[in-house]
């Protein structure tokens, strides 16, 4: 007979979770976890993963097997054609140097902030850039599989908590 001491612990709020995981769009391209799985280690409550992820694993075991979809809306947003702004290279003189296609990490000189835009075309006179998560309006198809939980322990606590007393 197994004493609930030994029962598994079931994924919750201030519990530390260890999944290893696939995720593919409907199409089957692959986002992570080709061949092998992406691990994925998290505290469960403090804001570390999508929400809609999350939500999924609450009250599940390690050893379970999970499939499902996280639409678009719960995972990073519609696309959103707004977001695809046209600069000359009067305002934007660094889209000179820049290459269809790719993707780059910016920078906000005043306050240290990092994103990401896309590269869409350019021409004579500009550049068109598109501000959209390279997954806005993406289905996302997971396969994943818990590895582990654990409870956190008190200095995890702690450090996830800093400003909560502890007494």
């Amino acid at each position: 007979m197994i004493s609930a001491l030994e029962e598994p612990l079931e994924v919750f709020k201030d519990r530390w979770v260890v999944v290893e995981y696939h995720v593919t769009l409907e199409d089957g391209t692959v986002v992570l976890g080709g061949d092998e799985p992406a691990a994925l280690n998290f505290a469960v409550g403090y804001g570390h993963v999508l929400p809609a992820l999350e939500s999924r694993l609450l009250g599940h075991k390690p050893g379970e097997t999970l499939e499902f979809v996280i639409p678009a809306e719960e995972a990073f947003g519609p696309y959103d054609p707004r977001q695809v702004k046209r600069r000359s290279y009067e305002e934007f003189p660094q889209g000179r140097t820049l290459q269809p296609g790719k993707w780059v990490v910016a920078s906000n000189d005043r306050t240290g902030a990092q994103y990401c835009y896309y590269v869409r075309s350019k021409d004579a006179d500009g550049i068109v850039l598109d501000f959209n998560h390279p997954l806005a309006g993406k289905d996302l198809y997971y396969h994943l599989r818990i590895v582990k939980v654990r409870d956190l322990t008190p200095d995890e606590l702690i450090e996830l908590r800093p400003c909560q007393s502890t007494s």
